[in-house]
């Protein structure tokens, strides 16, 4: 979520990004709709969250990582939680497999993604 956010905000710095528009949300979002819709079998998991804005924008994903401060102020906060995210338990048919050209040309179409794969791939 972080580093998503973090490259945005770099390459677009007079934007504005609401928990609602926040691209690190966006991305969660998109990952666990697809996910379920498609009948995959796997647990979304969001990470690296600096507000609890972002937790509550993510409200019924499978799993979030949250700090113990994030925690707290979530705990402290007023009101009801809504649930965002739910799998309906409709799926559409997955689409058909991609070949290795045909991923890496979608992956290259986002240069976020494209960057952030091969600076995580770096890393370890």
């Amino acid at each position: 979520m972080r580093r998503i956010l973090d490259w945005y905000k770099a390459k677009n710095p007079a934007e504005n990004y609401t928990q609602e528009t926040d691209p690190g949300v966006v991305s969660v979002r998109a990952i666990y709709q697809y996910y379920k819709e498609h009948g995959y079998k796997t647990v979304v998991m969001g990470a690296s969250f600096r507000n609890t804005g972002e937790l509550i924008a993510l409200a019924g994903c499978d799993r979030l990582t949250v700090s113990p401060n994030l925690l707290q102020d979530l705990a402290a906060t007023e009101g009801t939680l809504v649930q965002v995210l739910k799998d309906s338990g409709k799926t559409k048919t997955p689409p058909a497999k991609m070949t290795e050209e045909e991923f890496r040309f979608e992956l290259n179409q986002d240069p976020m993604a494209t960057e952030k794969l091969a600076e995580g791939i770096r890393g370890f």
